[in-house]
């Protein structure tokens, strides 16, 4: 999946739809492209086929953004915070 992707340290190519837009940072950890829009995602992929260094560049970013927000410590953490703001006492 998307989250095992970034935790590679390998960008990801997605479009922008569902909760894909809160985990993949364009231009940051991957690249965004409309929905129902063929050529923009094989153009997206070409890019970064075409260029080593910021497939590279938003590899290193992914790895580094899933650990920090997508471990499972943090998940964990977000989840107890979540229990104890709202279930009653």
């Amino acid at each position: 999946g998307i989250l095992e992707t970034l935790a590679c340290g390998k960008p990801v190519v997605a479009t922008r739809i569902g909760g894909i837009p809160e985990v993949v940072v364009d231009g940051e950890t991957g690249l965004l492209v409309p929905t129902h829009d063929p050529p923009a995602l094989a153009d997206a992929i070409d890019d970064l086929i075409d260029d080593p260094d910021r497939r590279a560049r938003l590899g290193a970013a992914a790895r580094i953004d899933a650990a920090a927000r997508f471990s499972a410590t943090q998940v964990r953490d977000r989840y107890l915070e979540f229990y104890r703001r709202f279930l009653p006492r």
